[in-house]
């Protein structure tokens, strides 16, 4: 794996830990969640979809990019490959509950779906531009 790709991928991991870090704490703790339209963000975090499995969706992000980073620092081609393709799954999908079921948009959210298509873009499109062979 590209020594470029692996940075890209580390600091979108960063990035997105930070957030899904920060909505997790929000969500645990109960306090507000400062994202410039606070009550989108409340809407969200108090519909059905806030939780899967009776876990915190947050915590999934936290797994999530987690993940990444550690694929990252091991160039893990493969699994990250994957990985980037169910997290783009899982954040259409997300997207999706947001415009047309619960019909809020939670800030924090749109920025991880996002880092998630980077993400998503370095590992699948980044080969066949820069000539990755492996």
């Amino acid at each position: 794996m590209k020594l470029l790709r692996t940075y890209l991928l580390f600091a979108v991991a960063l990035a997105g830990l930070a957030v899904s870090g920060y909505l997790l704490w929000a969500y645990v703790s109960g306090g507000p969640i400062v994202c410039g339209q606070e009550a989108a963000c409340e809407v969200v975090r108090a519909s059905a979809y806030a939780s899967l499995l009776g876990v915190p969706t947050p915590l999934h992000g936290v797994v999530f990019y987690t993940l990444l980073g550690f694929g990252a620092i091991f160039r893990l081609k493969g699994p990250l490959k994957l990985l980037t393709l169910i997290g783009l799954i899982v954040s259409a999908w997300l997207t999706y509950l947001e415009m047309f079921v619960i019909e809020a948009w939670c800030r924090w959210c749109v920025v991880s779906a996002a880092l998630t298509v980077i993400a998503f873009l370095v590992m699948w499109i980044y080969p066949k531009n820069h000539g990755d062979k492996q």
